[in-house]
C-alpha cells in the first residue's frame, strides 16, 4: 500500500514538472523572440529600409537606449510593417522621444497606443479611397495613391493618438470626400485638412461646423501651407477678437463664399477681424459650400 501510495506521488511530481517546461518553455521562447537581433532580422525580413534600422539603432545609443528596450520599443513597429500597415508614425514618435531623452518605460505605453491604433485609421482611409465620390480625386493621385494612402493613415493616426474622437475625424472626412470638394485639388491639402485637428483650438473642434468649413477652405483652393497655418491663426482669432468658435467659424466660412484668397483670410484670423468682406474688386461667391451640424466633440494632447 505503501509502495503504491509513493508510486502515485513520483507520477504527481513527474507530471507537475512537465507541466512547469510546458509553461516555461514559450516564457523561454519568447523571451528569445524580443531579442534585439531578432526584432531587427524581422523588421529587415518585412521590408522595414536597413539604413533607417541603423538610424533608429544609431539614435537609441545615443540616447542611452539598451538593446532590450530597444527591441521592445521596436517591436511595435515591426508589427505593424508585418502587417502591412505604415509604421511611420510610430518610428517617429521613438525618433522624437531619443530626441527628448524620453526613458524607454515612458515611451513604450505611446508606442503600443499608436500600433493598436493603426489599424482604426488605417479602415478610414481605406473606406474614404474606395467612395464612388472620391473615385475621380483617386485617379487624378495616380501612381502616388499608395504614398497618398500612407499619409492619410499618419494624419488619421495624429488625430486619433491625440485624443480627437473618432466622430469628428469621420465626419471631416465625409465632409472631404465631395466631388465639388475635391475636384483639381492637390492630395497634400487633404491630407493637411485631417492632420490640423489636434492642432485647433479645442472650442473650435468641439464646434460641428469645423467639419464643413474645413472642407471648404479645401475647396476653395487653400494649400497645405495654408491649412497648417490654420490652428495659429484660430487662436490669434479667439484670443483677439475674445468671440466664441461658432462665431469664428461663421465668419471665417463667410470670407471663404465671398471670395477672400487664403492668405487674406489667415492674415485676418491671425489679426481677430472675423467679418471681413471681399477684396476690392473681388465679387463675393453666390455658393455656400457644403453645409456642417454643431455636434462635434474635443480634443486633446497626448504623448510625450
Amino acid at each position: 500500500m505503501m509502495e503504491k501510495t509513493h508510486v502515485t506521488d513520483l507520477y504527481r511530481k513527474l507530471l507537475k514538472s512537465l507541466l512547469l517546461l510546458m509553461l516555461l518553455g514559450p516564457v523561454s521562447l519568447a523571451a528569445q523572440d524580443r531579442s534585439l537581433q531578432n526584432v531587427v532580422d524581422r523588421a529587415s525580413q518585412a521590408g522595414m529600409d536597413r539604413d533607417r534600422i541603423s538610424e533608429i539603432q544609431q539614435r537609441a545609443n545615443q540616447s542611452g537606449i539598451g538593446e532590450q528596450d530597444l527591441a521592445a520599443l521596436l517591436e511595435p513597429a515591426v508589427e505593424l510593417v508585418e502587417q502591412n500597415l505604415p509604421a511611420d508614425f510610430v518610428i517617429r514618435k521613438m525618433m522624437e522621444g531619443f530626441a527628448k531623452n524620453v526613458p524607454a518605460g515612458r515611451m513604450s505605453p505611446v508606442l503600443e497606443s499608436i500600433r493598436e491604433k493603426t489599424p482604426q485609421a488605417a479602415l478610414l482611409a481605406d473606406n474614404w479611397m474606395a467612395k464612388p465620390e472620391v473615385n475621380s480625386f483617386m485617379k487624378s493621385v495616380g501612381e502616388n495613391q499608395s504614398r497618398f494612402r500612407r499619409d492619410l493613415i499618419s494624419a488619421n493616426l495624429k488625430s486619433l493618438s491625440q485624443n480627437v474622437d473618432a466622430g469628428v475625424l469621420e465626419g471631416v472626412l465625409s465632409e472631404l470626400g465631395q466631388e465639388s470638394v475635391l475636384r483639381d485639388r492637390s492630395p497634400q491639402a487633404v491630407v493637411a485638412a485631417v492632420g490640423v485637428l489636434p492642432d485647433l483650438p479645442e472650442s473650435v473642434l468641439q464646434e460641428g461646423g469645423v467639419r464643413a468649413v474645413l472642407a471648404r477652405a479645401v475647396g476653395s483652393g487653400f494649400s497645405a501651407s495654408d491649412l497648417q497655418k490654420l490652428p495659429g491663426a484660430m487662436n490669434a482669432a479667439e484670443r483677439r477678437s475674445q468671440l466664441p468658435a461658432a462665431s469664428i467659424l461663421n465668419g471665417m466660412s463667410d470670407q471663404i463664399g465671398n471670395g477672400v484668397p487664403a492668405n487674406q483670410i489667415l492674415q485676418n484670423l491671425f489679426n481677430g477681424n472675423i467679418n471681413a468682406g471681399p477684396p476690392e474688386g473681388i465679387p463675393g461667391r453666390p455658393d455656400k459650400g457644403p453645409p456642417g451640424s454643431r455636434n462635434g466633440s474635443g480634443s486633446g494632447n497626448g504623448g510625450f
